[in-house]
């Protein structure tokens, strides 16, 4: 087994209070983890407009070696945002917990399979060469739903399942036993775990 690190510093850095990284600061930073040796890298959100756009299209042109990921919602104005760009590498966030998906969305389980399933659909149309999913407060979701959703983006060929513990609820031990449950369910599937420490 080997372990990648995928750096989200450039996107979920920004979300800390008081931290908004200029667009050169942006640039200099996707550099200096490119130089240690960082091999994916998320440097953004498109669809949060036109400036965002611009420092993830100048981030893209450094043609860095390593692989530069761009995040989106399930939308189809989402990945039409990374592909203009000229990204070739997505991260699709999708809710996979009930309390995410009936209280922030008023939506069903079904709802979250057919939208991942089209949507990831899309983004291969579109050419794009890595697609990863996530699913979003994945540490309260359900975990036999977990599983389908695992299974059903394994199904549609898609690089990797991001096992997000959106709250940052879990201990190290429950981790363990929660990826260990993935792993074993679904292992022809690469997993990718995302913590957050509130």
């Amino acid at each position: 087994m080997s372990v990648i690190i995928h750096d989200t510093t450039l996107r979920d850095g920004e979300q800390a209070a008081g931290v908004a990284f200029a667009p050169s600061e942006k640039i200099h930073i996707a550099q200096l983890l490119d130089e240690i040796g960082i091999p994916q890298i998320e440097v953004g959100v498109p669809a949060m407009g036109k400036d965002e756009q611009e420092v993830i299209k100048a981030i893209i042109d450094l043609k860095l070696q390593a692989q530069v990921v761009t995040w989106n919602r399930a939308l189809h104005s989402d990945i039409d945002a990374s592909l203009s760009c000229e990204a070739e590498a997505v991260a699709i966030s999708v809710p996979a917990s009930d309390i995410q998906l009936k209280n922030k969305l008023q939506k069903t389980r079904a709802w979250a399979l057919n939208l991942i399933k089209e949507v990831i659909r899309y983004a291969k149309q579109q050419g794009l060469s890595y697609i990863s999913i996530g699913a979003e407060d994945a540490s309260r979701a359900d975990d036999d739903f977990l599983i389908q959703l695992a299974r059903l983006v394994r199904e549609e060929g898609v690089n990797r399942f991001r096992y997000c513990d959106t709250l940052g609820i879990l201990d190290p031990f429950r981790t363990y036993d929660k990826i260990k449950h993935l792993i074993k369910q679904v292992p022809e599937l690469d997993i990718e775990v995302h913590f957050h420490n509130d």
